[in-house]
């Protein structure tokens, strides 16, 4: 396979990290973390946010999440931890149920194991629903890291997951790809020196992405192929 356009223009040849974030770049989880947001919402006796409203608030992590929902409704911020731990059982339970792979995500990961390109996903969510996604879609043996929020001791936008991979095989930042969909995904990959790619399908948070000086706005994963 040649060598796509990005990647001659960016590292002359293929990258030596790619690093891929989660929700809203390689899954819609936005149904099923709606659910569990209308579930703690429900036991508080709330209204419900649903899945719209739910898809502007995704993006800064699971705590983020709930303080938003919680002033959205109204509700006291002292109820964070109970709220919290509504959301995580409820969302255990249905990781996965209306949960789908966007498409050309298998494409994009056979084509960087065929070019022994090695791919880390770092996301911020809670750890302890990572591997189980990945296991579900049959993901997890494509990754040489998997990066929870709560792995390191910081996350996106911090630099530190990133430059925890690219460090533990002595790649060069200017040489590594960070793919994802939000400005936590930018600035995660401009703090540590990576290139950024950001996908228009996923969770935006209300942010133009033409704004923030990415290397590459895709409306599909392929385009990075060509």
């Amino acid at each position: 396979m040649k060598t796509p356009k990005y990647f001659s223009a960016w590292f002359d040849g293929w990258p030596e990290l790619v690093c891929l974030d989660l929700d809203g770049t390689l899954v819609d989880s936005v149904p099923d973390i709606a659910n569990a947001v209308d579930a703690f919402l429900a036991e508080f006796g709330a209204a419900l946010a649903g899945e719209e409203q739910v898809r502007a608030w995704v993006g800064f992590g699971s705590a983020k999440l709930i303080d938003q929902a919680l002033e959205w409704a109204s509700i006291d911020p002292s109820m964070h931890e109970e709220a919290y731990r509504i959301f995580l059982i409820h969302y255990r339970a249905h990781l996965t149920d209306k949960t789908t792979l966007y498409p050309n995500v298998k494409e994009l990961l056979k084509a960087f194991k065929h070019q022994g390109v090695p791919i880390a996903l770092i996301t911020n969510k809670p750890s302890v629903f990572v591997k189980p996604m990945m296991d579900y879609f049959e993901l997890t043996e494509q990754f040489g890291w998997l990066l929870g929020g709560d792995t390191l001791e910081e996350k996106k936008p911090s630099a530190i997951p990133l430059l925890h991979c690219s460090e533990s095989i002595e790649a060069l930042p200017e040489k590594c790809l960070m793919i994802g969909d939000s400005i936590t995904d930018f600035k995660a990959a401009n703090n540590a020196g990576f290139k950024c790619a950001l996908v228009t399908y996923g969770y935006h948070q209300g942010i133009d992405l033409t704004s923030l000086g990415a290397d590459a706005i895709i409306d599909d994963l392929t385009e990075l192929l060509v």
